[in-house]
């Protein structure tokens, strides 16, 4: 059993958290979020404890982290959990800061842990068409393309 910490309880923090729930194997062992309700909420339909960021990351039994917060909190968490040893999943993107970005990979490295930046558009069906129609279009000028998805992790 692995057990994980979790950290925002938004939108993303709910998908992420049933999923966790859902897997064999793995147990939700904290929610970490600067919302109590929505800590809360998501406290009471998978019942993970609710704690502050300090106690999660000290907790030996937590082996991973998942970081679905704001993305402002990304760049620190990701070299906080590294250097407590702790696998990491993050949530795009690691930072709007290539020099915080860049100090991520080195605490990552640095600890040799494993880490993992969730950026799931590439396996887009509506990204992969965009792609194949581009493809097709090397010899010609340019053209414009959009992409809008207003509930993204919701399944069709």
């Amino acid at each position: 059993m692995i057990e994980v910490a979790m950290f925002g309880a938004g939108r993303i923090g709910k998908i992420h958290g049933a999923n966790l729930a859902a897997q064999p194997g793995v147990k939700l062992r904290y929610v970490v979020d600067v919302s109590a309700a929505a800590a809360g909420d998501l406290h009471s339909g998978m019942v993970p404890r609710v704690v502050d960021a300090d106690a999660a990351l000290k907790d030996a039994a937590v082996k991973a982290v998942v970081i679905a917060s704001s993305t402002d909190t990304h760049a620190e968490l990701i070299m906080r959990a590294a250097a407590t040893g702790k696998a990491i999943f993050c949530e795009k993107p690691v930072d709007l800061s290539i020099e915080r970005a860049r100090a991520c990979i080195d605490a990552v490295a640095k600890a040799g842990v494993l880490c993992m930046i969730g950026f799931q558009r590439r396996f887009d069906p509506t990204f992969s068409a965009l792609k194949q129609r581009l493809g097709r279009r090397r010899n010609r000028q340019p053209g414009n393309a959009g992409h809008h998805q207003p509930r993204p992790g919701r399944r069709r």
